[in-house]
């Protein structure tokens, strides 16, 4: 029984010692397939801990270093005020738990890994003006990777395009210079527990793609410390970075300034046209409408705001104002150039400002033939003699009295009645006692033929001293009204001197609207180049 039992103590015994050795074996040859990067990681992260900050002291501050670089301007969009960009966000901070010896694991300095293992500040976009990228509002991509050194320094970059809000100053549109702003921040830190520290007063360009509208022209980062309201109004630090953008000019100048400048350069060729031409006016109608559209064009581009007016649009304001002026003017002229028919001279006044005064400034000769002026009392004793005519000149509905008309009309048709009833009575007389010789006198030692030659000399002579009165008086009536119908010297004069008058109207405005042209074009046009 006790040999038995010895027996088997020593089968127990040599079973577990070859089972120790196996182990053994196993485990040497377990060992030898990790790597030094792998005991790193197992050691590392054996025990740690990513919702705790990284700090010996939970009194400390973490220093986290921030800045960014930028790859691309997107797009401006300047209706809703908002710019995309494509940048990098690079951050930095220590990590006094991930620190190692690089000796003792093969002269191992840095290892990768993903974010979701280590500790991260809750870094934020506060201005983003979109929710589409991952983990908003914190700029934190789990699956991207960080670099960790062997003195516990943490380097994460994080690429992303952010949509923030750009407050558009659009006077100078379009050559305006755009200051836009991209602010990071921690989202529940503050400066006791995390803190944010610029590690560049620039944002740096890194493999940049041009834009075919903008340039950035310069970037600036800062800092700046305010309060946090929801932690008893503890500090706390955001980085904001500013970015100037400056519009290129060449596209809205080709389509959009000069094509206006000339278009508003075109209300000089209206008063170049013949004063009397019925398209002054049509011209000016269309060009205002042209105008009216380019407004509508760039209203269009540009944000509703009333905070400003662009200096673009004030200048098609200022140039549909021109036209509106211009119709107005073109309007007057040709009313002006109505009143030339001969009927009445130019005023006397108005020779003195335009034939004396402003024909001499703007360089038109005058012959002094058109300074002769008649005065109101020597028009009024020249028509006189025409019986009552004197509103003839004065342009009235008629060119006779009514009332002289009237009584003349019915005394010319009483003597009309008159002769034709003598002549009547001769008549039926020549018929009933034909005479035999052709003379149609009648026999002196006849009694009835001394009657009718004493009536027909009596109705000779009141016939002929009527007919002469009337005949006179109806051909000076007729003289007046042939006057204002027929051209005469006296017409053709005065017809010179209103259009002498239109020409000197139509040069004067056409060198006032040149000139306000040319000073509108040259303020717009000075602030392209």
């Amino acid at each position: 029984m006790e040999v038995r039992i010895a027996r088997e103590m020593i089968w127990l015994s040599v079973m577990l010692v070859s089972i120790a050795f196996d182990r053994l074996i196993a485990g040497n040859e377990f060992q030898n397939n990790l790597s030094a990067e792998d005991y790193l990681i197992n050691e590392l992260f054996s025990n740690y801990s990513v919702a705790t900050r990284p700090v010996n002291d939970s009194s400390e501050s973490v220093n986290v270093h921030l800045y960014m670089t930028i790859n691309q301007l997107i797009d401006v969009d300047e209706r809703y005020q908002i710019i995309t960009t494509r940048v990098w966000l690079h951050q930095q901070w220590n990590d006094t738990r991930l620190k190692w010896n690089p000796e003792q694991y093969g002269g191992l300095n840095t290892i990768v890994v993903t974010m979701d293992t280590i500790w991260t500040p809750d870094t934020s976009l506060l201005n983003s003006a979109d929710s589409e990228f991952g983990g908003f509002p914190r700029m934190y991509l789990p699956d991207l990777t960080a670099v960790i050194t062997s003195a516990g320094t943490v380097i994460q970059s994080i690429p992303a395009i952010l949509r923030t809000p750009c407050t558009m100053d659009i006077t100078y549109f379009p050559v305006d210079t755009q200051i836009c702003y991209i602010r990071f921040g921690l989202w529940m830190y503050v400066n006791r527990q995390v803190q944010l520290i610029l590690k560049r007063d620039n944002v740096p360009k890194e493999n940049f793609v041009p834009n075919s509208e903008w340039d950035i022209i310069g970037t600036r980062g800062r800092a700046a410390i305010s309060p946090f309201l929801l932690i008893n109004n503890e500090p706390c630090t955001d980085v904001t970075f500013d970015i100037t953008i400056k519009r290129k000019p060449l596209y809205y100048a080709a389509n959009l300034i000069i094509p206006c400048v000339l278009v508003n350069f075109l209300t000089v060729v209206v008063f170049s046209l013949p004063s009397d031409s019925t398209e002054k006016v049509n011209l000016s109608i269309s060009l205002l409408l042209t105008l009216y559209v380019f407004s509508l064009l760039v209203a269009e581009l540009l944000p509703p705001t009333s905070n400003m007016v662009p200096m673009l649009t004030a200048y098609l304001i200022f140039s549909m104002m021109l036209i509106a002026v211009s119709v107005s003017m073109t309007t007057l002229v040709a009313m002006v150039c109505q009143n030339s028919t001969g009927r009445r001279h130019v005023p006397h006044w108005v020779k003195v400002v335009f034939y004396r005064g402003i024909a001499k400034i703007i360089f038109v000769d005058v012959d002094k033939k058109f300074f002769r002026c008649m005065s109101p009392r020597a028009k009024l004793k020249r028509c006189q003699k025409f019986n009552n005519v004197y509103d003839a000149f004065e342009g009235e509905t008629s060119f006779i009295a009514l009332r002289e008309r009237a009584r003349e009309e019915a005394e010319i048709q009483h003597t009309l009645g008159l002769v034709h009833s003598h002549v009547s009575a001769i008549k039926t007389h020549w018929k009933r006692n034909p005479v035999k010789n052709s003379s149609h006198h009648f026999q002196t030692n006849s009694k009835q033929g001394m009657y009718w030659r004493k009536q027909i000399r009596q109705m000779r002579n009141c016939f002929t001293t009527g007919l002469e009165q009337k005949t006179a008086k109806m051909s000076k009536y007729l003289s007046v009204f042939l006057q204002h119908l027929v051209p005469n010297e006296e017409r053709i004069e005065i017809q010179e001197e209103w259009k002498l008058l239109v020409a000197i109207i139509d040069r004067l405005l056409l060198l006032f609207f040149a000139a306000c042209s040319s000073l509108g074009a040259t303020i717009m046009l000075s602030k392209i180049t």
